[in-house]
């Protein structure tokens, strides 16, 4: 753990980011064991302590000695923080402040941190202040050290059902590596909640519904989103080159091509005209691969106070890695970004900051987490951003080619119990010319809604055509400057084409096609 590290190397004062106080005691009081040095611990209503409390084994009379215990405890802060410099063993001491960070911006608080600290490093005390949040004075900021506790390891979460397994008298699977997997990515606390919740509702351990547990406790935090998809390949119409290099990626995550050498794949990037697809490949993805989707949203992680976004922002990217090997979906990156440039001068650098703290994590991540970015627009995304290193591939997403949209209406009449051989899908093909799998999804939802209310109920070819034609395609309105300007760039550049069969080509033949009949026109004159 790197706050070992921080120990070791003598920092006065450290603060330790984390939501379980309980493992933080445990953390830093088996730590002290281990190098030999004293450990004590401070909270606001229980003083200066020296044993850290195992509740679970707690017994009546250790109940009623807790609230009844009439003892005089340190509650002033100044006061426990000279007596973390008391008692010391030979080799130092550790000392845990558990409810400092209330207290911290007060003039004498401050001051007097700073002066203990200086003794603390002399005699060998480090202080370690947890808390999920510490606002940290600017008179502190180059005294102390920040850190995370790591969220439980699968050794630590197979310890915990180990446990539970004993004290419930609930057997355990020969293979428990799909419990544990369940509950990566909570805290010690909120598995032990997910096991427990399984057996009461079960008398036994459920993958399912410990995975449920997990998702509603990862979207109560509000960092990131746990998706569950029932989208697969087949839903995706068209983007076969993307598909297919997905497919091959998958098979990193095997033991033999670990054992190879195959390094986890990084993530890819998805830019191109809304509604062909960007996003659902994310959700095709996750379902082909059988891992957990997580969908973060750039917008949440700004704070209102100092601190909060980055704070955020790391605490999203440590919860990713937890629950690896996972897909975690970016959608609509640019979004996010937008105002990067100016960031310095508009927000204090706070977006600056948070873009790159993402941009060195996906850079050095070893956690299996793939990451799946959309972007409509790059006019907004920075260069850095797009440079070989961050994904393994960057894809541009067109209009669906004639082939293409065969498919998409293939795959649309099917979704709304429709058999496509009912219908004449050439005869729809050439009318829905420039239209986004989107648009043409709207097309048959809107056909359904007309029909529904004719006479005859019956949805036809006709139907389909006329509900069509009433949708303006941004190819051809509002979006059709953009959509050029990104073909041209994805040309220049030289991206990969997500489509097997891109629309300037079609284009390119038609207009081919037309000059070989004039020409043969004129030979015929």
């Amino acid at each position: 753990m790197e706050m070992e590290n921080f120990v070791r190397a003598g920092y006065p004062a450290i603060i330790l980011t984390t939501a379980e106080e309980e493992r933080a005691l445990f953390e830093c009081s088996n730590l002290a064991k281990k190098l030999n040095k004293s450990f004590e611990y401070w909270t606001l209503t229980g003083g200066v302590q020296k044993q850290v409390k195992d509740y679970s084994k707690m017994t009546n009379r250790d109940v009623e000695n807790e609230i009844t215990n009439k003892q005089q405890v340190v509650t002033d802060p100044v006061k426990a923080l000279e007596a973390g410099l008391k008692d010391m063993g030979i080799n130092g001491k550790i000392f845990l402040m558990l409810d400092f960070h209330s207290f911290v911006k007060t003039s004498n608080v401050w001051r007097r941190a700073k002066d203990v600290f200086k003794i603390a490093k002399a005699i060998g005390v480090t202080y370690v202040f947890a808390s999920i949040e510490f606002n940290i004075p600017p008179e502190l900021k180059r005294e102390v050290i920040v850190t995370t506790l790591p969220l439980p390891t699968r050794e630590e979460l197979g310890n915990k059902l180990t446990e539970m397994s004993t004290n419930f008298k609930v057997a355990l699977p020969n293979n428990t590596a799909d419990l544990v997997e369940a509950a990566l990515g909570l805290t010690i606390n909120e598995a032990e909640n997910a096991y427990a919740t399984s057996i009461a509702k079960y008398g036994r351990f459920d993958v399912k519904l410990i995975n449920h547990v997990k998702e509603q406790t990862i979207c109560s935090g509000g960092l990131l989103e746990y998706l569950s998809s029932e989208e697969t390949l087949e839903s995706v119409g068209g983007m076969k080159n993307f598909t297919s290099w997905a497919t091959k990626r998958l098979s990193a995550y095997s033991h033999e091509a670990q054992e190879y050498g195959i390094p986890y794949p990084k993530g890819t990037l998805l830019i191109g005209i809304p509604g062909c697809g960007k996003s659902l490949s994310a959700k095709a993805l996750a379902n082909l691969w059988q891992k957990p989707l997580l969908k973060l949203d750039i917008g949440k992680l700004f704070g209102s106070l100092v601190g909060d976004t980055e704070s955020n922002t790391r605490r999203a990217l440590q919860t990713a890695e937890a629950m690896s090997p996972a897909i975690l979906w970016i959608d609509e990156i640019e979004k996010g970004l937008s105002g990067i440039q100016s960031s310095g001068k508009t927000d204090s650098g706070v977006t600056s900051r948070m873009f790159g703290t993402i941009l060195t994590w996906m850079q050095e991540k070893k956690a299996p987490v793939f990451v799946i970015a959309t972007a409509n627009s790059i006019s907004e995304l920075p260069p850095e951003f797009l440079r070989k290193g961050r994904f393994d591939e960057i894809f541009f997403v067109d209009l669906p080619s004639k082939e293409e949209r065969k498919e998409i209406f293939s795959i649309q009449l099917k979704k709304y119990k429709r058999d496509s051989a009912d219908f004449d899908l050439d005869m729809l093909v050439n009318e829905s010319e420039d239209y986004t799998g989107a648009e043409i999804e709207q097309g048959i939802v809107d056909a359904l809604y007309n029909s529904w209310n004719s006479e005859n109920k019956k949805l036809t070819t006709e139907c389909i055509i006329e509900a069509i034609k009433m949708i303006n395609p941004m190819a051809k309105g509002m979006m059709k400057e953009q959509i050029e300007s990104l073909r041209k760039w994805s040309n220049v550049v030289g991206i990969s084409k997500a489509n097997t069969a891109q629309q300037v080509d079609e284009e390119i033949v038609t207009r081919q096609r037309f000059i070989q009949q004039d020409k043969d026109t004129s030979k015929e004159e």
